[in-house]
């Protein structure tokens, strides 16, 4: 089995993330592998020393990084573009050509090239079309297969999409914290209510809500003890002047970027709850699933794949996307924090046993094998 990843490396984000551990998973099983990453000029480069150090002698690399384009040679460069990903494809020649993420790109070269490959693309985003402009419109025509990242997130794209086929459910990888770091060892703990100290970790754009997030710390102030904000953006400076302003900055923080591996596990493990009022079309968002593998519980809005974290896990809140909901269920949160009903330790296997590492891989390596039988 020959298998071909085509996305966008460069970067840190849910999609690279996915690339980089499905690539090293199917390595390791002796699959060819080749990752196309596809970007611009403007794009993040890609760290080709760091995936050598990453993967095994079965993965192959080719970035694919756009000609820097002036009025006059923008056809012509997206042309030789064109031509180079299609070439890296019949030279490869795979069994399955995967997809992930948008981008013409992404869909037209395959479409071109002389390779009979199985054509999957796996939709890592909320299911939902970003207008008629959409790239994601093209593959129900030319794709054989598509793989929502969770089962809220297929039943979108078929709906959205009017995609007609049968459709799979398979989670995207995360950063597997259990690999990259040593996650600690979780025991279930009583938090009295108003002790909680809470953080959001999430890039600070206005859909996520962290701003939002912190104007309500009035209301907020009766369940935590401590509100922190992890993370940057647009809405960092609004956050800082609003906190100096209204000097709460004792309670209130926002410290900025927040690190990786074991620096990482070691501030998300100091929280007692993590919390995400994102209103955006999300796809899964990873942190949660990083908050759960240290055993930290959360409370989020139900939108896109979020809702699918909650199915059978009795130890997060999933609201739906109200403020008034969101105060609430933070009031049940934290009432069954101080009363022994979530439950810390089974949170972390529940992370373990669905969406771990080694879990994922065995998933992604039975679907294709199968598809390929």
């Amino acid at each position: 089995m020959r298998v071909l990843l085509a996305g966008t490396l460069g970067g840190q984000g849910g999609i690279q993330s996915h690339l980089r551990w499905l690539a090293k998973a199917l390595g390791e099983e002796g699959i060819e592998t080749l990752v196309l990453s596809l970007g611009s000029d403007q794009s993040p480069p890609v760290d080709e020393h760091l995936f050598k150090k990453l993967w095994n002698q079965n993965v192959q690399l080719q970035c694919c990084v756009s000609y820097k384009n002036n009025r006059s040679h923008k056809r012509l460069g997206g042309l030789f573009r064109l031509k180079e990903i299609v070439n890296f494809i019949d030279e490869f020649s795979p069994d399955i050509y995967l997809a992930v993420g948008t981008g013409w790109n992404l869909f037209i070269p395959v479409l071109m090239s002389g390779s009979k490959a199985t054509r999957i693309f796996h939709e890592v985003m909320s299911g939902v079309p970003n207008g008629w402009h959409d790239s994601r419109w093209c593959v129900k025509f030319f794709f054989d297969e598509v793989i929502g990242q969770s089962a809220s997130v297929s039943q979108n794209f078929c709906r959205e999409f009017r995609w007609q086929k049968e459709i799979h459910t398979l989670p995207a990888f995360p950063e597997p914290l259990e690999i990259t770091a040593t996650l600690p060892k979780v025991t279930q703990k009583i938090i009295p209510q108003g002790t909680a100290k809470g953080a959001l970790f999430s890039r600070l754009v206005p859909h996520k809500q962290a701003f939002w997030l912190v104007q309500q710390w009035q209301y907020l102030k009766k369940y935590l003890s401590e509100l922190h904000i992890h993370g940057s953006g647009e809405e960092e400076e609004l956050i800082q002047n609003y906190v100096n302003e209204q000097d709460i900055g004792t309670q209130v923080k926002c410290f900025g970027s927040y690190p990786d591996g074991q620096d990482y596990v070691n501030l998300l493990s100091s929280y007692d709850i993590t919390l995400l009022p994102t209103i955006g079309e999300e796809g899964a968002p990873l942190v949660l699933l990083e908050s759960m593998a240290c055993g930290v519980p959360f409370l989020s809005y139900r939108v896109g794949g979020i809702a699918d974290y909650g199915t059978n896990n009795p130890d997060v809140f999933i609201v739906n996307p109200c403020p008034k909901e969101f105060c609430r269920g933070l009031n049940q949160f934290t009432y069954s924090l101080a009363n022994n009903r979530i439950d810390q330790k089974r949170l972390q296997q529940f992370y373990l046993k669905r969406y771990s590492y080694s879990s994922l891989k065995h998933q992604w390596i039975i679907f294709l094998e199968n598809l390929v039988a």
